[in-house]
C-alpha cells in the first residue's frame, strides 16, 4: 500500500494575480528558505494536500505560478487554501497551530511579540511568545482575546499588568 507523503502547512494562497494563473501566497517566515521553483507545492483541497510543480517563485517568494493553473478562473478555485510542503523532521511540527506566525499585541496596541507555538500545559494551552530574542509564555485564554485579525495576522489580549516583562520578576 502507498501513504501519501507527509507535509507541514506553511501558508495560504491569499489571491489571484493577473489573468494567467498566477497566485499570490502567504508563507510563514520560519517556512521561507524551504519553497523554491521546481519544487512541489501541495494545495489543500478536501483536506487532502494535492501537488503542483511550482513552475515559476518571484524572489520575494509572494507569487507563483503552479503547473496546469493557468487561467483566471483556475487561480480562483484555489484563492483561501492552505498550502503545505513536504515534512521534514527539522519543522518539529506537534499539530496544526493556526497562530503560528501573528503578532501578538495588548490592550493598549502595544506590539509583544511573535507567536510560535502553544503548548499545553496543566490547566490550560500557553501562547509561547519571542519577544526580542526571549521567550514568554501567555495563558491562552480565551475572554482575554479581544481582536483577532486572520488578513493582518494579528491577535489583540488584554492581558495582566507584568505578564510580559518576565525581566521584572526577581529570582
Amino acid at each position: 500500500m502507498i501513504f501519501p507523503p507527509k507535509t507541514t502547512t506553511v501558508g495560504k494562497i491569499v489571491s489571484k494575480h493577473g489573468f494567467k494563473g498566477n497566485l499570490n501566497i502567504q508563507i510563514e517566515s520560519k517556512f521561507f528558505d524551504e519553497i523554491n521553483e521546481r519544487d512541489y507545492l501541495f494545495v489543500v483541497i478536501d483536506q487532502k494536500g494535492v501537488p503542483f510543480l511550482i513552475e515559476s517563485l518571484n524572489p520575494n517568494k509572494q507569487i507563483v505560478k503552479l503547473q496546469f493553473v493557468d487561467t483566471e478562473n483556475q487561480a480562483l478555485d484555489l484563492v483561501g487554501k492552505p498550502i503545505a510542503i513536504l515534512f521534514q523532521e527539522s519543522h518539529h511540527e506537534t499539530g496544526q497551530n493556526p497562530l503560528d506566525g501573528f503578532q501578538l499585541f495588548d490592550q493598549n496596541k502595544h506590539f509583544i511579540g511573535y507567536i510560535e507555538g502553544i503548548e499545553t500545559y496543566p490547566g490550560h494551552e500557553m501562547l509561547v511568545v519571542n519577544r526580542e530574542n526571549c521567550e514568554i509564555l501567555i495563558p491562552l485564554i480565551e475572554e482575554w482575546i479581544t481582536n483577532l485579525d486572520e488578513d493582518l495576522r494579528t491577535l489583540q489580549m488584554t492581558l495582566p499588568e507584568g505578564l510580559t516583562n518576565p525581566e521584572d520578576y526577581e529570582d
